[in-house]
């Protein structure tokens, strides 16, 4: 993702009963580039794990995985709270509304960044505070396109792969700079991640978000849905459609 020829555009916004956000390419790119460096920093980089929290959506689940593209970190949205299922133990840190980023159980030496209201536990990395104080200068390139970026129950999956599968919906779904994709559905499932977020970034359209979950199933809030049923946008993808083979 670059600003590309129109920094100015907006690449992400939220719609809902809360107050509307907005980050346009330029902002996006030089948060995304912060988040990273402030991942690393906490030691979340080189092929460590990143809980991030999915349900409702929110603009740092985003930031998060821009971020952590940049430090070979791997994202693994909506993990369990519960790290005796086993898929937990590995995670180096989680992102989470403050006000449940404790409820998750990490390992020794993993790192809590809360976002939204101040973490009242100190322990508890601030991320808008943090974030904003970091540099928004991307390091040099490490990452291949067969390193992990995302984790699931079922295995990694890598930069390579999603990048091709995001094209593909681009190119299949016919998504546009002018479009406005927006996300009805948990960016747990990977390919929603692929749809939701990275197809619209590379196209240079508007990836929207719903913090208050799905969403007025009545009131379009944009162009494009991804959603595993009919939504009120114009057009509609479902997630099962998406290959990542």
């Amino acid at each position: 993702m670059t600003a590309g020829d129109h920094p100015d555009a907006v690449a992400l916004r939220t719609a809902g009963s809360h107050p509307d956000r907005e980050y346009d390419y330029r902002r996006l790119r030089d948060d995304a580039a912060k988040t990273g460096n402030l991942l690393a920093a906490l030691g979340v980089r080189d092929g460590r794990t990143l809980g991030v929290a999915a349900d409702p959506p929110a603009p740092e689940a985003v930031l998060a995985l821009l971020g952590a593209a940049t430090t070979g970190a791997v994202v693994r949205f909506a993990p369990s709270e519960d790290r005796d299922t086993g898929s937990e133990a590995a995670l180096r840190g989680i992102l989470a509304p403050s006000d449940r980023v404790g409820e998750y159980d990490l390992p020794p030496g993993g790192q809590r960044v809360g976002y939204g209201d101040p973490p009242g536990d100190p322990r508890v990395t601030g991320f808008e505070e943090e974030m904003w104080s970091e540099n928004p200068t991307v390091p040099p390139p490490t990452v291949g396109p067969g390193d992990p970026l995302l984790s699931t129950p079922d295995g990694s999956i890598a930069h390579g792969t999603v990048l091709a599968a995001a094209r593909r919906v681009r190119k299949e779904e016919e998504i546009d700079p002018g479009d406005s994709v927006v996300v009805r559905a948990s960016l747990g499932d990977p390919r929603v991640v692929v749809a939701g977020v990275v197809a619209p970034l590379l196209a240079g359209a508007t990836v929207v978000l719903l913090p208050d979950g799905a969403g007025s199933p009545l009131e379009a809030r944009g162009s494009v849905a991804i959603a595993t049923d009919e939504a009120p946008e114009g057009r509609w993808i479902d997630p099962a459609s998406v290959s990542l083979e």
